[in-house]
């Protein structure tokens, strides 16, 4: 699966034009400001639906329009897709050839996108939100009876959450926890064995790049272990009637990554911390792909200064061996390899290298 073609209208700083990609290997090159992370930031929303580090859409729209546009020619093994999203700052539409699609999970389906960045220092170093992020996005394409699970939570949730703000009586709220329990049990087991999968292959990747560490994930649910999640739901509903809010359940789960029983936020290097976020895009990336069948399209921006030149080759190769479509910007230009794609841009307007 790859990225044939993208027209961009409105989006940042990025000038309106269209583009043809290369199935393999696309690099950018540009000084800062120009807007390599902006084109990321595009195809990013292609298979997300939205920015990876914005969340109020008008600041994504170009300066005094009303709306940015993406449309993009996909190629797969099977067919050839156009997909178009339009958003505006307060509504989006999608289409895929020609129909609209409802929900963001169906651009998930099409098109599996991870991005490799500054910014995934947060799954070792910032709050467990990050990391069920990543967990649950890999899920998505290992086991189909997460999305439902998920969404069928995420109701029960927000409705407990909202009778507990409004100081509904305990038979208005009782009804919740069974459904809580349930579909937070079942995440719970795809979860575990979701990184009990990851784990492995995070420890083959972490060597393959020069890792010396056996690494180990530890994995919290999110309530206690000697209890349903029903049974905390209930006896401790009096101390979530006063924080307004439920504090059990998997919304709050979290798994963190030990190296000779430490935490690798504490024990290792920046540089150390740098490969072991490498091999997490690698051992996702292969899950994604025997899961459902589908490459992942992988960016990764301003690769000269996240990765020395070993550890860059090596990523690389195990990424162009998967058959991945890769997005690779930096500010200098890189050896590009025959047969691959290289862009120059300067104030939002790419120009293909011969």
């Amino acid at each position: 699966m790859h990225i044939q073609q993208l027209t961009i209208e409105n989006f940042r700083n990025l000038a309106t034009q269209t583009l043809n990609f290369h199935p393999q290997q696309n690099y950018i090159s540009g000084c800062n400001g120009s807007g390599k992370t902006a084109l990321l930031e595009a195809l990013y929303s292609l298979g997300r639906g939205k920015s990876f580090r914005e969340t109020q859409t008008r600041h994504i729209i170009a300066h005094q329009k009303d709306f940015y546009r993406l449309i993009a020619k996909i190629i797969d093994d099977k067919a050839e897709h156009l997909l178009g999203i339009e958003r505006q700052t307060r509504d989006y539409r999608i289409r895929l050839d020609g129909e609209n699609l409802s929900g963001l999970s169906a651009l998930a389906d099409l098109l599996p996108i991870q991005m490799l960045n500054s910014d995934h220092f947060a799954l070792i170093d910032q709050g467990p939100e990050h990391r069920r992020r990543f967990t649950d996005y890999g899920l998505f394409y290992q086991d189909s009876r997460f999305l439902p699970a998920w969404q069928r939570y995420q109701y029960a949730l927000k409705n407990r959450n909202a009778a507990l703000r409004d100081n509904w009586p305990d038979e208005h709220i009782r009804p919740w926890h069974h459904q809580l329990s349930q579909t937070a049990q079942l995440i719970d087991q795809l979860r575990q064995i979701y990184l009990n999968d990851l784990e492995a292959r995070l420890n083959y990747y972490h060597a393959e790049l020069g890792g010396l560490e056996t690494l180990n994930i530890r994995y919290h649910r999110g309530w206690a272990q000697d209890k349903t999640l029903e049974e905390l739901l209930i006896q401790h509903l009096p101390r979530d009637r006063q924080l307004k809010h439920t504090r059990d359940g998997i919304h709050r789960a979290e798994w963190r990554i030990y190296a000779q029983e430490q935490d690798i936020a504490h024990y290792f290097s920046r540089g150390q911390q740098k490969t072991l976020l490498c091999a997490l895009i690698l051992a996702q990336n292969q899950v994604i792909q025997e899961s459902s069948g589908k490459q992942p399209i992988i960016l990764i921006d301003d690769i000269t200064a996240e990765l020395d030149p070993k550890r860059r080759e090596l990523l690389l190769q195990f990424l162009t061996d998967s058959g991945a479509q890769l997005f690779i910007t930096s500010i200098e230009a890189l050896d590009t390899p025959k047969n691959r794609q290289h862009f120059f841009i300067q104030a939002g307007q790419l120009t293909p290298q011969s």
